[in-house]
């Protein structure tokens, strides 16, 4: 193994490791905290959460990117390049902050929200959770392969989070304001960390260049567009929830959110791994890439295939064992947004074969129409149907977007036959007829069945072929090396 592929494994664990830590403590740490708060209060802190965080689509503005790749390529001196991003992103983040503070005024909030807003808002100079000021000075670490540091500073940030807030609820019993304080300012420890790591790895003086600062915007600017598509689509739905119906209904919305957004992780990882291949392969190996495309579409519709069924037949077990009684309507809210996440994966995937295909625009365009489909039946069903309403337009956002880039990908980049559909309708079909025996189990029962018959059912239907395991088996083997078309070759 080179040098710099075991800098690659390295860094990739490290990144995963990282993410599954903090994903963890986040989700338990949320989910003592809606228990703690009730749905009422936990709906105005995620209120306020989620309107901070679509503040974030100026602070990222696709600058990190944009910063790592000119590390990557040494076009210009480090120096240069991280003297004018951080110039930039400092004046974007304090921009967001002052924009952040200022508008929440126009809103009809309670003070209270007002309050937790205010104070919310300067994790966008701080928190590793949003594009902040902070992560401008990881862009150096993920170019040089170094992603340890930021990583272990984030994590110290989120045990820190976990412990100052079992103590606060449990021995000072803070109430939402109090626990607004430690969310932010747990943030604090690991952003100093950081910067004085930066600064002892980069002695080179700094410098700001008009030329470098006025192409760096240049560049970013067409990311800024999908940027803005993305972030909006996952958060105008709480929004709306709350300025149409109220902080109870956000609550219950949000309780189930919190389980279903972990679970992202799975597909991301899978995406993320495949991606260079992908994008390797596009230019020069049509044959590899549309192998490494269908296998990939085969191990992400499987684990939406699962998930989803198994989740939403168990969901109303799943909330009661996680919440709270008082948080027994998440269970249906839950049930549609485990659907919609399985349609998440595959179209999450469908981002990246695109953007490997050089295709960005065609995401763009898909993310603006889905935005559009968004904000329309959250208009209608929100008034009517509260939180459901919310639930039933991100369900059928997520199908016009996966018929969008089917289509889009059929017609524009004359790809078919990518998802096997002889196997995965019957493997469905049959999982879903197993489900229906298992829903009367208790839920750990219901779980280690559905595993094994899932398992089961994989080896009867032959999901996998003798091709998809050789391939598997080399891109297994490959991982360690540098990726040549030969390597995965049948």
């Amino acid at each position: 193994m080179t040098d710099f592929s075991t800098r690659v494994a390295k860094n990739s664990f490290f990144i995963y490791t990282g993410r599954i830590i903090n994903l963890s403590i986040t989700f338990f740490v949320f989910v003592h905290l809606a228990n703690y708060l009730g749905e009422s209060s936990f709906g105005r802190l995620s209120v306020a959460l989620t309107y901070i965080a679509t503040f974030d689509i100026l602070a990222n503005f696709g600058l990190n990117q944009i910063i790592v790749r000119e590390l990557s390529v040494e076009r210009w001196s480090s120096a240069t390049i991280l003297g004018s991003g951080i110039l930039i992103k400092v004046v974007l983040t304090v921009t967001s902050v002052l924009l952040a503070t200022s508008t929440v005024l126009l809103l009809n909030y309670p003070k209270e929200t007002v309050i937790i807003i205010w104070i919310v808002a300067f994790n966008l100079l701080i928190s590793s959770k949003l594009s902040s000021t902070r992560t401008v000075f990881e862009t150096f670490f993920q170019a040089k392969l170094q992603m340890a540091y930021p990583i272990f500073f984030s994590i110290v940030d989120h045990i820190l989070f976990a412990i100052l807030v079992v103590l606060g609820t449990h021995k000072y019993h803070l109430n939402l304001i109090g626990i607004a304080y430690i969310y932010t300012l747990c943030n604090l420890p690991g952003a100093i960390l950081l910067l004085l790591k930066f600064l002892k790895s980069t002695p080179a003086k700094l410098n700001v260049t008009y030329d470098i600062i006025k192409y760096v915007i240049r560049e970013a600017l067409p990311l800024l567009l999908y940027l803005t598509f993305s972030i909006l689509n996952s958060k105008i739905d709480v929004l709306l929830l709350s300025w149409i119906k109220g902080d109870a209904d956000v609550g219950y919305y949000s309780a189930a959110i919190r389980l279903v957004y972990p679970l992202l992780f799975l597909s991301t990882s899978l995406s993320i791994s495949l991606f260079p291949l992908l994008s390797r392969y596009f230019q020069e190996y049509q044959e590899h890439f549309f192998k490494t495309l269908k296998i990939g579409m085969k191990f992400i519709f499987l684990i939406a295939i699962f998930l989803s069924i198994t989740f939403a037949f168990n969901s109303k077990n799943i909330i009661l064992t996680v919440y709270i009684p008082s948080f027994a309507p998440s269970a249906s809210a839950f049930k549609i947004l485990i659907i919609a996440l399985g349609l998440s994966f595959i179209n999450f995937y469908f981002v990246d074969v695109f953007i490997a295909a050089r295709r960005q625009k065609l995401t763009t365009l898909v993310m603006a129409i889905a935005l559009a489909i968004n904000i329309g039946l959250n208009s209608i069903l929100i008034p009517k149907h509260g939180f459901l309403g919310a639930s039933y337009t991100r369900l059928l956002t997520s199908i016009v977007s996966f018929i969008l880039f089917y289509w889009l990908l059929s017609r524009r980049l004359k790809i078919t036959g990518f998802i096997s559909y002889s196997k995965m309708i019957p493997l469905s079909v049959f999982f879903l007829l197993l489900q229906l025996i298992f829903k009367n189990f208790n839920l750990i029962l219901s779980l280690i069945f559905s595993v094994i018959s899932f398992g089961g059912l994989l080896l009867v239907l032959k999901v996998f072929t003798v091709d998809d395991l050789k391939l598997i088996k080399k891109f297994f083997k490959s991982k360690g090396d540098q990726f040549t078309p030969n390597s995965l070759e049948i």
